[in-house]
């Protein structure tokens, strides 16, 4: 079986420190194996099977334990009296009021708890301030990165294109065939659109929700607003309003199918609302999608490079410095890291053309250039900007 290392040392390193831990990403991302990976260490640990409680809320919306008060009680009573308690709730959003089961269970002496959820509603209104003191681990589908490792492949355009085409969810390392792996992913979407949407909210309509994934998949790395979108279905006669679609925009991105890139504003130094671009979490929901191979092109680059800085901890943007566009603006710990992503450089034109946006920001910012062809050392050309082969990036 393989070990994700990066998020089962983030497990590690937060056992037994009395935050709730919250595993929160895209379905079939990886989730459950990791925790299962987890409770394995916890055993080598001779934690005792007593020692430990999981409940899955995923197919349990009729059942007694979706009552947060027997919830409760339920737990309460098998719990260890004199051991640490390891309690792993899946999908805990689904209880009303889970937020304060959460809570109780932690002010309890020798608990320890684990969740995980495939939205971002586990985060809706006031829970993060109930549950108080909180771990967040976002899950990503496997990076290129991973995918190397777990192959035991070199870093070069033909396994970058393989991983462009297979994608990142752990269990496409199973499948083979391109069609089986486009019915796999296609299940993933529908199982999301179809019953997460449902289960959400009564105006669920999947066959609208599909066809605008379809759209953003389409326009991935595009900037889009709603009246774009709208226009964008009817010249495929589907017709819809701004308010529906924007609803269910809001779905896509909570069900964390999609992540949107905002543009920073280096004038006024804020985020704008506008001028929004859409990145799938993954290259093979594109391929799904639009049944299209997924190339070795501009966009579809910067995808996986939005997605990767966005799992390494990274809030990402877009950029622009007058006419002149930078690719990402990817913030950690207060630093500023400007990238800017050009798929050759062929000469000293396109050279200056990729870093025209970078040269006009102040040394505060770090600078990076990454390429897939550097046609020659440009180091010494511009000192400030650091530019960095696309493999290098992605392994390093």
């Amino acid at each position: 079986m393989f070990i994700r290392e990066k998020y089962l040392d983030q497990l590690l390193n937060s056992q037994e420190n009395s935050t709730v831990k919250i595993l929160v990403g895209v379905r079939r991302s990886g989730k459950t194996t990791l925790l299962d990976q987890f409770r394995a260490t916890l055993r080598r640990q001779e934690v005792a099977a007593n020692q430990i409680q999981v409940i899955n809320f995923e197919y349990l919306q009729d059942n007694h334990l979706c009552e947060p008060k027997y919830l409760l009680q339920f737990i309460v009573d098998r719990l260890s009296k004199q051991q640490m308690n390891y309690l792993f709730l899946d999908e805990v959003e689904i209880v009303p009021d889970f937020a304060k089961v959460v809570h109780a269970l932690n002010s309890l002496p020798n608990t320890d708890i684990y969740l995980s959820s495939s939205n971002l509603t586990i985060f809706d209104g006031d829970s993060l301030e109930i549950m108080d003191k909180t771990t967040i681990i976002p899950v990503f589908p496997c990076s290129y990165r991973e995918y190397l490792k777990r192959n035991q492949q070199p870093a070069d355009s033909q396994t970058l294109y393989q991983y462009l085409n297979t994608g990142g969810f752990p269990y496409t390392h199973e499948i083979h065939g391109t069609e089986n792996l486009i019915n796999y992913v296609n299940d993933v979407i529908n199982t999301i659109i179809i019953s997460d949407f449902t289960q959400q909210s009564t105006l669920c309509n999947p066959g609208l929700t599909k066809q605008l994934a379809l759209h953003l998949a389409h326009h991935a790395g595009t900037t889009q607003n709603i009246t774009q979108i709208v226009a964008g279905l009817k010249g495929h006669n589907i017709t819809t309003s701004n308010k529906t679609v924007d609803f269910y925009m809001q779905f896509l991105q909570t069900a964390l199918i999609f992540y949107p890139c905002k543009e920073y504003d280096f004038t006024r130094h804020r985020v704008k609302s506008t001028n929004i671009k859409y990145y799938p979490v993954d290259a093979s929901i594109r391929l799904a999608l639009t049944l299209r191979k997924n190339v070795l092109s501009q966009r579809i680059l910067e995808n996986i490079i939005f997605i990767d800085l966005l799992s390494q901890g990274y809030e990402v943007y877009s950029g622009q410095v007058k006419d002149d566009e930078i690719t990402f603006v990817a913030v950690k710990d207060g630093q500023f890291t400007c990238i800017q992503v050009a798929y050759s450089l062929a000469d000293d034109a396109s050279y200056r053309k990729a870093i025209a946006g970078l040269s006009q920001l102040s040394a505060k910012y770090n600078k990076t250039l990454i390429t897939v062809r550097p046609a020659q050392n440009y180091a010494d050309l511009d000192p400030q900007i650091r530019v960095v082969d696309l493999y290098s990036w992605l392994t390093n």
